[in-house]
């Protein structure tokens, strides 16, 4: 063997190895919570510190970022650029917003940067009990409609779906509100015939959900669930398991709210779907050609009609999803087009402990087709309107499981 050629097939080789043995790359993972590094805002510490975090974030972009021209521009030259402003930052928060400011610059929304305070503040949430009141929303024509009350919360029992939220103690609600924890909070709620809701609601510490599943009166069975996880693979497989032993006429899989997560995940929540193997989606690894993710086979998998809900906030994991059950005809998807974010990402620790999520490899779906920036756009599109939310009609729902119980037994 020539030596061209050894180094040809030593190199994929190589790739494959680095990636599966033991790292000494800084990879996070959502069991342990990095420590805190804590220095004085505004001083020669916290511009050490600055500094340290910047230049390890432009080097492992440098080093891992997917496209090896980084969108056409001078990476090194842009980021060298902005470094002294980014060091000079007094707080942990103005750091993280000159560097996002940098990343930005690649165009790839997988690729950012999470401060300290908000990774270790995430990875709580998604292990641990939190403050809630219990109620979920979604925003619709720029007001903020309830469309989940938690019945282990304190929200239930009077909070109603449908109600439009405006105020938490006395401030209007926006997208990027934080509001200060408190043994209660006033909260103002207007119902869908204009009738005012004042209510002292306390936040109470509830324990995570990775999903939601419930059977409606039609019996038609819906599934909610906002992130591929380990902890949403073993909800939905049980989900799945009670499924399969009692079949409904229909299952709605709502990834409306779902921002995508593991890709091994994805495959283990398209699974039950199908009987034979099915790839899912096709990554390309450095020097390696594409190589298909494949569903595995299951005993008792649930073979009735299904359909699969998008909107604008479906990106991802969840777009890969839609775009199998779409492609392979094994479902519907209704709602809006899809995010069109789908780039296979990792993320590391940063030297002040917060965290740099990097795309790293482009993919397809299972049929080749390419998503990043062209998304998933649905077989039945259907807009929702803030005054049917508000009456507690979910259009997009009431579509899909009409298609569904329309479609004669198999």
């Amino acid at each position: 063997m020539s030596r061209a050629l050894l180094r040809r097939f030593l190199a994929p080789l190589c790739l494959l190895l680095a990636l599966s043995a033991c790292q000494t790359l800084p990879y996070a993972n959502d069991r342990t919570v990095p420590p805190v590094v804590e220095v004085s805002d505004g001083s020669a510490e916290r511009a050490a510190l600055n500094a340290r975090t910047y230049d390890a974030a432009v080097d492992w972009v440098s080093r891992r970022f997917y496209r090896r021209d980084f969108g056409g521009i001078d990476w090194r030259g842009e980021a060298a650029a902005r470094r002294e402003r980014a060091v000079a930052q007094t707080d942990e928060a103005g750091l993280y917003r000159a560097l996002n400011e940098t990343l930005t610059l690649l165009g790839d929304a997988h690729t950012r940067a999470v401060t300290p305070t908000q990774y270790r503040q995430r990875l709580r949430e998604r292990r641990e009990a939190r403050p809630l009141m219990g109620f979920s929303m979604r925003v619709v024509d720029g007001q903020f409609i309830v469309t989940h009350v938690r019945s282990d919360a304190p929200a239930a029992g009077q909070v109603q779906v449908g109600w439009r939220l405006d105020r938490i103690d006395g401030e209007p609600v926006t997208p990027a509100m934080a509001s200060e924890r408190r043994p209660e909070h006033e909260v103002v709620f207007t119902d869908a015939d204009d009738q005012v809701h004042t209510l002292m609601l306390p936040e109470v510490d509830l324990p995570p959900r990775p999903g939601e599943m419930h059977r409606r009166d039609d019996g038609v069975v819906v599934l909610t669930f906002d992130y591929f996880t380990p902890a949403s693979r073993t909800w939905l497989t049980e989900r799945m398991r009670e499924i399969a032993a009692d079949p409904p006429p229909g299952l709605i899989v709502d990834l409306r709210d779902n921002g995508g997560g593991l890709l091994a995940a994805v495959g283990a929540a398209l699974s039950p779907f199908f009987a034979e193997p099915q790839p899912y989606a096709y990554v390309q690894n450095g020097y390696m050609p594409r190589w298909p993710y494949r569903t595995r086979p299951w005993r008792q998998g649930y073979a009735g009609p299904v359909a699969v809900l998008i909107s604008g906030a479906s990106a991802s994991g969840a777009e890969v999803f839609a775009a199998t059950m779409q492609e392979t005809g094994r479902g519907w998807v209704f709602g809006a087009k899809s995010r069109g974010a789908v780039i296979a990402s990792r993320q590391l620790v940063l030297p002040d402990g917060g965290e740099l999520s990097i795309g790293i490899r482009a993919f397809r779906s299972g049929q080749g087709q390419v998503l990043e920036g062209q998304g998933v756009t649905p077989d039945h599109e259907v807009d929702v309107t803030a005054d049917e939310l508000r009456r507690a009609r979910d259009a997009v729902i009431e579509a899909a499981a009409a298609a569904l119980l329309a479609t004669p037994a198999a």
